[in-house]
């Protein structure tokens, strides 16, 4: 359903409108901020809203709809009577045509079979998207049916869960091309199904597979459940926090599993250690346990990494977000005291195709692509620098290696890639 097409910044909406689940996003009568007009495009953009509820979209029917239909849109904006628009109007929007698209022979166009590949990924991105928003909501109504006291709703969580163990088991990258889809708002339920499915990808590379791959997700997804008993003026301040607020926040694993056995929950030994030790160190310097390394459970040292290089990368206001380079040399370098290197190495050793060909700006204003990556130093890649520093295309691109040049050093790492 296309709704941004009937609506501008300030008009108030006329009807509810609800995720493909039933749940309600939009109640009617909001007026829209940029903001809101912002998170509706994204909606659109994946395909995840509708305004009808799941009990309505259980009535249709499947009998063919015309080629033309009708959306009944009521707008009120709230400014003079003359300018506002008739409530009710409805306006033709064309059925998009029916059918398979034709398979490009051997001797068909380059340029359409180049175009049908783009075609392919950006409907492989707009689904794997669309499982990160879904995924999003379904760890909001869990969150806040334990928040409001109304139990743990198992089957969504562990339904969720397979299907990103599938998706990630299927192609471990969308693990890595998700995990940058943040968002200031919501922070925790962004953060844990980004934990998930690093995890997943974590696991997968170690060897764990079928209902322990699915436990290990769980286990993710569920990590930070804890901190719906901490205040949001804690999790939400802005720069360093308090000796007192620290320790508040410290607790957050062991409210996370006595909220599951005081519920008696179905969850496993391995889930219940990614909930509690997900913060423990190597060194034994963690909490809230103090553990060494072999205490560990395997799940909850994979957590950890997952967890570590998800907060680096976050709009989150305890620190600084830093881009996938720096977050990995985080790991590779400042972390291995804490975290087990060994999961550090097989993790930053997959950021290595997320990485390369990956555009980046130097220190100098020049721009270039990551061409080799090395585990021991990742912010001292290989770089075929391609733009000099006033924007303009190198006429013979060169590789400059930043190991053998102390005075260049990667400022930023951009979204481009080079095709």
């Amino acid at each position: 359903m296309i709704i941004s097409r009937h609506y501008n910044v300030g008009d108030e909406l006329g009807h509810d409108i609800f995720s493909l689940k039933g749940r309600l996003l939009i109640p009617k009568g909001t007026v829209i901020t940029e903001r809101i007009y912002q998170q509706i495009l994204k909606w659109e953009e994946i395909g995840m809203l509708t305004s009808k509820t799941a009990e309505d979209s259980d009535e249709s029917t499947d009998e063919e709809q015309p080629s033309q239909v009708g959306v009944s849109v009521s707008v009120r904006r709230p400014t003079s009577d003359s300018q506002a628009s008739e409530p009710g109007a409805t306006i033709p929007v064309e059925k998009p045509p029916s059918g398979k698209i034709d398979s490009i022979s051997e001797s068909g166009d380059k340029s359409q079979e180049v175009l049908y590949e783009k075609f392919l990924s950006l409907k492989k991105s707009k689904q794997e998207e669309k499982l990160f928003q879904e995924s999003i909501e379904t760890v909001r109504d869990v969150f806040m049916d334990i928040r409001q006291g109304n139990g743990f709703q198992e089957e969504p969580v562990r339904k969720m869960t397979s299907d990103i163990v599938d998706t990630v088991v299927k192609d471990e990258k969308v693990s890595l091309r998700l995990s940058r889809l943040w968002d200031l708002d919501d922070h925790i339920l962004h953060h844990s199904v980004d934990v998930c499915l690093l995890s997943t990808m974590i696991g997968i590379n170690l060897g764990v597979s079928g209902d322990d791959l699915r436990r290990l997700a769980t286990g993710a997804i569920l990590h930070d459940v804890g901190k719906i008993y901490i205040p949001k003026s804690v999790l939400n301040k802005q720069g360093p926090l308090t000796e007192r607020e620290t320790e508040l926040l410290k607790k957050h694993p062991v409210f996370g599993v006595k909220y599951f056995q005081d519920k008696e929950s179905m969850l496993s030994k391995e889930e219940y250690f990614c909930i509690l030790h997900h913060h423990e160190k190597c060194s034994g310097n963690g909490y809230p346990q103090g553990l060494q390394y072999a205490q560990i459970h395997l799940f909850a040292r994979i957590v950890a990494v997952a967890d570590v290089y998800s907060m680096a990368t976050s709009n989150f206001g305890h620190h600084d977000k830093v881009d996938q380079l720096h977050a990995v040399d985080i790991l590779a370098k400042e972390m291995t005291d804490y975290l087990d290197k060994h999961i550090v190495h097989v993790f930053v050793d997959r950021m290595r195709d997320l990485m390369l060909n990956t555009k980046v700006r130097l220190n100098t204003g020049e721009e270039g692509y990551v061409v080799k990556f090395y585990i021991d130093s990742p912010l001292l890649p290989t770089i075929l620098l391609t733009d000099d520093k006033d924007g303009r295309k190198v006429v013979s691109p060169y590789l400059v290696h930043l190991r053998e040049r102390p005075d260049m050093f990667i400022k930023q790492v951009l979204r481009e890639k080079m095709t």
